[in-house]
């Protein structure tokens, strides 16, 4: 899982191509999605995409509101349909990414 984890951070595309996500880790596709069903409850692709999703709503939060935009944290973090973007991001946290950007932004320790 650790191979998993740093192969996901080198990874800048938006789509997880799996096969050659376990080329690069050196496991068969099955057994990625074995231990990603086994260890986090879901499929790889869906652990990508909310470990995105995730982050993009740290730095929303982060961000200062007169000069962050949804659009520019949303391409940083390669959404680059923003409509789909905006629509999975409110599945999850309940919210527009626009509304988590206006929120007073999150204190760092």
């Amino acid at each position: 899982m650790a191979s998993f984890e740093d192969a996901l951070a080198a990874h800048d595309h938006p789509h997880l191509n799996l096969p050659q996500l376990c080329m690069a880790i050196g496991v068969p596709e099955r057994t990625l999605r074995l231990c990603c069903t086994e260890f986090l409850g879901i499929s790889p692709t869906r652990y990508y995409l909310l470990r995105r999703l995730n982050r993009a709503r740290s730095a929303l939060r982060h961000a200062d509101p007169e000069t962050a935009s949804v659009a520019q944290i949303a391409r940083d973090h390669q959404f680059l349909e923003h409509g789909r973007f905006a629509l999975a991001y409110r599945a999850i946290f309940g919210e527009m990414p626009s509304t988590t950007l206006r929120h007073p932004r999150a204190k760092t320790t």
